[in-house]
């Protein structure tokens, strides 16, 4: 009886060593997998909202460039449209200068053409019949 109960005693002992474990593993491993499942889900919803982050601040540094880029060109439109204003301010003003020095040289043409040719008298005579 006693040889019985060593056998028995050794079957059990192997049985509780090896198959309780390996029971556990069976029992347990669905879960543990569930639980990396999850895990490395989480990981990789983070790792998306980091590239979304960057993503999102690569835009933004690109709108601000656009948006400065912008503001310098128009700023420079503004510069270009007043001095085209001051050029075309300048010429008529070359252009009225013109006219004026024109007149006055027909004028001064004028009045050399009437010029008289005695001097100190008192009875002027242009050369011509004016």
């Amino acid at each position: 009886m006693e040889f019985l109960n060593d056998i028995v005693n050794t079957i059990s002992s192997i049985l509780s060593s090896i198959f309780l474990p390996l029971i556990g593993v069976f029992m347990f491993h669905d879960a543990r997998r569930r639980k990396e499942e999850a895990t490395a889900q989480k990981e990789e919803a983070i790792a998306r909202k980091a590239e979304t982050d960057n993503i999102t601040s690569y835009a933004a540094e690109w709108k601000e460039l656009y948006e400065k880029k912008e503001a310098k060109v128009q700023e420079q439109d503004k510069k270009i449209d007043q001095l085209y204003a001051e050029k075309n301010e300048d010429r008529l003003r070359i252009r009225e200068l013109m006219e004026k020095n024109t007149t006055l040289e027909l004028e001064n043409q004028k009045l050399i053409v009437k010029r008289c040719d005695v001097r100190g008298c008192g009875k002027r005579q242009p050369p011509n019949d004016y």
